[in-house]
């Protein structure tokens, strides 16, 4: 009998073979182990004859083995094993590679159970091709069964695991279940226990569906209680509150370079209702790529300085956060409000329309001194790198932040045991059936339009060679006009996490081949702080003519005078990173060209061709979540231990119910004061979970 946390070294009838294995997953408990879902299944459940076998479609048959081959292969270590198979219908070939124990394990007569997909060769007609094989005499593991397909890491096999977690569920008597019983029934979820295993073993393919719908409902219930936990906590808390300076306000409208869009006026007077209440402001500023929302946050960090406050700006990427201080200076400057730039490598003090470099300590005081508005990437959250009188915090990019650093710069401790305002921000256009989900804590301002003079990206789809040359030429005339381009490489090697091979090697080839006499010059991971910026500062002086980079240029890259992106094998992008990346050109008012080069004409084409009719983000976002599924929206797939481990975006319904039962617990205990372990739960995913 096992429990939920017992060490899976207790499980029993494990071979050593599978006791290795579970060392290699580094599986301490059988929790740890079930935790991992399949992916897929597999339903070989229904039995079938041969005679009844159909080419393309999985099917299980019940077999005696007519003969057993090994085939001589001219490749060295390579053993192929080839059967003849059987039953009062008829006769199939089967084979098998690398499998050279089954000539030992198996003789002509022996009766065995084939599960696979099968194949038609228009020489040897219908076959199987490595299907799974249990003897019909054992206890069937997968054929004949709903069989699991589970994620798998170094040289774990599937067959193992599925036998090790078979083993698990079948001895399994107990695992822990906080959620409260009139909330699994009112929302009709399993016990966890069935949910385990209908999630492992399931009898149905509606069965296991079942089952992994509990494990969502759980993380979603679990991640709503954790922001508005938060929340909650915060209010009782209270905010700074800042009155609305109507005086200040015409006279900051009035020293823009440009006029605000009714968009952009109307988050900002949103956001000056929130920022003059006593209740922590938690609002959302979702705007397309190009849509100026920098320049809303710069008016609200300009209030609470009026107001006599600091505000604290926080960006996902060293990058982006020097972006924004230069940004911010060119707005606020004008009412003389100091701008503090915190990053890992640099502290600068913008203030008088002078540029300061400051020591950490000097930095460290002039934070003291308050009354600044900083901005910064994760350094920000360290122990006295924030300002002290901090009224305002922005976000930005909130989606690429995890449930604990999107609080962090609000839940730090003032003098006055107040809690700071927070706007986000979030240039990727998130569908609203996911926003009211997993954005439920906040509330929120869409800006739909681009400032006037704006052209929209013209997008073309190009395959191969060919369109590759017709993406090269508009290159060329481009950097004739004195314009510029950037070539947007993907990561084509799983080991080249930050680019840096195939960055390298592209910016060669085209130095040397295709672009040759041009300036071409590279960003990607690798690069110190300092050579993104001196690259990153060259392209925009226009001292390089193209700008070979991975997807590290996809948010905050501002650079006017690139007119053409070419982005290479285009279909191994989702289209919402694609309309995230073309959003780097088109920032100007000349013509703009975003080239698409699909590898083949077996790529997804169709797919590409919705950048072709549209540049408006949000048909671009349910598009792709119409055809992808789970994708990278919201940050759903997130890099280390994420908030998301089962939830897809089609799991809409399931995550709203989840949504409604954390609304129905919080609005009896607010502080789920009486749910001691749910809110453990609910902390510790406060704690664990961050962004990329």
């Amino acid at each position: 009998m096992l429990s939920w946390n017992d060490p899976v070294a207790f499980v029993h009838g494990l071979s050593p073979q599978q006791r290795r294995v579970l060392k290699t997953l580094e599986t301490q408990t059988v929790a740890d182990l079930l935790s991992v879902l399949p992916r897929r299944y597999d339903d070989y459940s229904n039995l079938a004859k041969i005679a009844d076998l159909k080419a393309g479609e999985p099917a299980t048959v019940k077999v005696k083995i007519k003969s057993l081959n090994k085939v001589p292969t001219f490749r060295r270590r390579m053993v192929i094993v080839r059967g003849l198979l059987e039953d009062a219908t008829g006769a199939i070939s089967a084979t098998w590679f690398n499998q050279p124990w089954m000539l030992e394990q198996l003789k002509t007569g022996d009766e065995i159970y084939v599960s696979g997909t099968v194949t038609r060769h228009p020489r040897f007609g219908r076959s199987f091709v490595s299907p799974i094989w249990e003897p019909a005499t054992a206890e069937v593991v997968a054929a004949g069964n709903i069989a699991p397909v589970y994620p798998l890491t170094g040289q774990v096999a599937q067959k193992t695991l599925r036998k090790i977690t078979k083993a698990l569920i079948q001895d399994l008597t107990e695992v822990p279940d906080d959620m409260p019983a009139d909330i699994k029934r009112r929302h009709a979820m399993p016990d966890l226990l069935d949910a385990v295993k209908w999630a492992h073993w399931p009898d149905s393919l509606d069965q296991a569906e079942r089952g992994r719908l509990r494990f969502v409902f759980d993380e979603i219930l679990l991640y709503q209680l954790a922001l508005r936990v938060a929340r909650n906590r915060a209010d009782r808390g209270g905010a700074p509150t800042m009155p609305f300076d109507e005086a200040f306000a015409k006279t900051f409208v009035s020293k823009l370079p440009f006029e605000l869009t009714a968009d952009q006026k109307r988050a900002a007077w949103a956001a000056f209702q929130d920022m003059g209440a006593s209740r922590p402001m938690r609002r959302l500023l979702q705007g397309d790529v190009g849509s100026g929302k920098t320049v809303v946050a710069a008016f609200c960090a300009a209030m609470a300085y009026r107001a006599g406050l600091s505000a604290g700006l926080m960006a996902p990427t060293d990058i982006l956060a020097k972006q924004h201080a230069k940004t911010l200076e060119r707005f606020l400057a004008p009412h003389h409000i100091p701008i503090l730039l915190m990053t890992s490598a640099s502290r600068f003090l913008y203030e008088n329309g002078n540029e300061e470099k400051l020591t950490p300590a000097q930095a460290r005081e002039r934070l003291a001194r308050g009354r600044v508005v900083a901005v910064g990437t994760h350094a920000l959250l360290e122990k006295g790198q924030c300002p002290s009188d901090l009224g305002l915090a922005i976000v930005d990019e909130q989606h690429r932040f995890g449930v604990a650093q999107r609080e962090a710069l609000t839940v730090l401790e003032r003098p006055d045991g107040l809690v700071p305002h927070l706007l986000s921000m979030s240039a990727t256009p998130i569908p609203r059936s996911l926003a009211l989900t997993f954005l439920g804590d906040l509330d929120v301002s869409v800006i739909r339009a681009k400032p006037a003079g704006r052209k929209p990206v013209a997008t073309r789809v190009l395959v191969g060679e060919p369109g590759r040359a017709m993406a090269y030429g508009a290159i060329r005339e481009a950097a004739k006009r004195g314009e510029q381009a950037f070539v947007v490489c993907p990561l084509v090697d799983p080991s080249d996490v930050l680019g840096v091979k195939s960055v390298e090697e592209e910016k060669s080839r085209l130095a040397s081949g295709p672009l040759k006499g041009l300036r071409v010059a590279a960003v990607h991971g690798k690069l110190s702080s300092a050579d993104k910026d001196a690259a990153m500062g060259d392209f925009k002086d226009k001292k390089s003519d193209v700008l070979v980079a991975t997807t590290v240029v996809e948010v905050g890259v501002d650079v006017p005078n690139a007119t053409v992106m070419l982005i290479e094998s285009a279909e191994r992008f989702g289209l919402a990173q694609l309309h995230q990346l073309r959003g780097r050109i088109g920032r100007d008012d000349k013509p703009c060209t975003c080239f698409l080069v699909a590898t083949d004409e077996e790529a997804p084409l169709a797919r590409l061709k919705v950048l072709e009719r549209t540049n408006d983000g949000f048909e671009v976002a349910e598009e792709d979540l119409r055809l992808r599924g789970q994708g990278n929206i919201l940050g759903l797939q997130q890099s280390g231990r994420g908030a998301f481990r089962y939830s897809r975006p089609e799991d809409v319904s399931t995550m709203v119910q989840a949504r409604d039962a954390a609304l129905e617990l919080l609005r009896e205990d607010p502080l789920l004061e009486n749910h001691p372990d749910l809110r453990a739960h609910a902390d510790k995913l406060r704690e664990t979970a961050h962004g990329e």
